[in-house]
């Protein structure tokens, strides 16, 4: 009854439990919601402390793809499967099972990559069902949206959306902000750049002649915009106040710790492009491919800088946090 009345609790439709005992899979796939078209969202791979963690997490990312999806106007819901990580697991068979378990749900949810997950991992899955984005570039993707994001939000925020001469502070140099900083670079912005990685902060570095600094002082960098790419929760009310940014807008899920930290961004006067706004990129061109049946360029993803200047004038006019307006956004369109 406890796991019906999660489901209840986060809207969602159905949770669907995974076990295959020959290969050791383990997962949950939860679907918020197909109201406005199939399901999307990614694999997660994590060792988690219980199942019914794993279940409050398989919830709560599906209930934000749902979110990002209707603030995108897609026609798309929100899905996710979280698969629990254990040394028993023999990966690539486990894998292929998962993908025969998302090919018997027959079209209603559709998947991706997410944390944990490698594209070798999402192969196998493709390898049994023909409902994941095996091919999409989702780094690229989501890089080239949050770029749009960028300029939307520095649109709201100065009155110019130019990024030649912007210093922008990039926390976190993966698939996504390893390619933003290079598409940075391209249209003449100074970057300063972290992560945990030296090494890749090095190799950025020599790319696009960015400033490297510790994972530690990214955060105090005086920028024009900070884009936290990396891990979430980096938002706290305190950190919020003590930022020396105008915007701030990355790809990393789940940015602000509290709503709190929503409203010290505004009362500081910094524009918040809302994460689920911001990293949509990948999305919009997944499901742009599913519904128009062949690959599309990545153009499609720079309507976000549209979907983000809708959340922050909303915003401004209400004199409400961007976050706030974009969950109603999301539920208006839900509805």
């Amino acid at each position: 009854m406890a796991i019906l009345q999660q489901l209840a609790d986060s809207g969602g439709e159905t949770l669907t439990f995974v076990n295959d005992a020959a290969t050791g899979l383990r997962a949950i796939i939860a679907v918020h919601s197909t109201r406005r078209g199939p399901a999307f969202g990614g694999i997660r791979t994590l060792s988690y402390r219980s199942q019914n963690a794993a279940v409050e997490d398989a919830l709560r990312l599906a209930q934000a793809m749902s979110y990002k999806a209707a603030v995108a106007d897609l026609p798309a819901g929100g899905g996710k499967t979280v698969v629990l990580k254990h040394p028993e697991m023999r990966r690539a068979e486990a894998f292929r099972a998962l993908g025969r378990a998302i090919q018997r749900m027959g079209g209603s949810y559709f998947t991706g990559l997410d944390v944990g997950t490698s594209r070798e991992d999402l192969q196998e899955v493709a390898s049994e069902t023909k409902y994941a984005a095996s091919t999409l570039d989702f780094g690229k993707a989501t890089a080239r949206g949050l770029m749009a994001a960028i300029r939307a939000g520095l649109k709201a925020a100065t009155g110019s959306d130019e990024l030649e001469g912007r210093r922008v502070a990039i926390q976190g140099l993966g698939a996504v902000g390893g390619e933003l900083a290079r598409l940075l670079h391209g249209k003449g912005a100074a970057l300063v750049v972290a992560d945990t990685n030296a090494q890749l902060g090095l190799q950025v570095a020599e790319e696009t002649g960015a400033e490297v600094v510790s994972p530690s002082r990214v955060l105090a960098t005086s920028c024009d915009v900070l884009s936290p790419c990396a891990l979430g929760s980096v938002l706290t009310a305190h950190v919020a106040e003590n930022l020396h940014c105008k915007v701030v807008a990355g790809s990393a899920n789940n940015q602000l710790a509290t709503p709190a930290a929503g409203e010290a961004l505004r009362k500081a006067g910094i524009v918040y492009v809302p994460d689920y706004v911001a990293n949509a990129g990948a999305l919009i061109k997944g499901v742009t491919e599913h519904v128009k049946g062949r690959e599309v360029g990545f153009e499609v993803v720079d309507r976000i800088y549209d979907t983000a200047l809708l959340v922050l004038t909303r915003a401004a006019r209400e004199n409400r946090p961007p976050s706030q307006v974009a969950d109603d956004v999301a539920r208006e369109r839900l509805r």
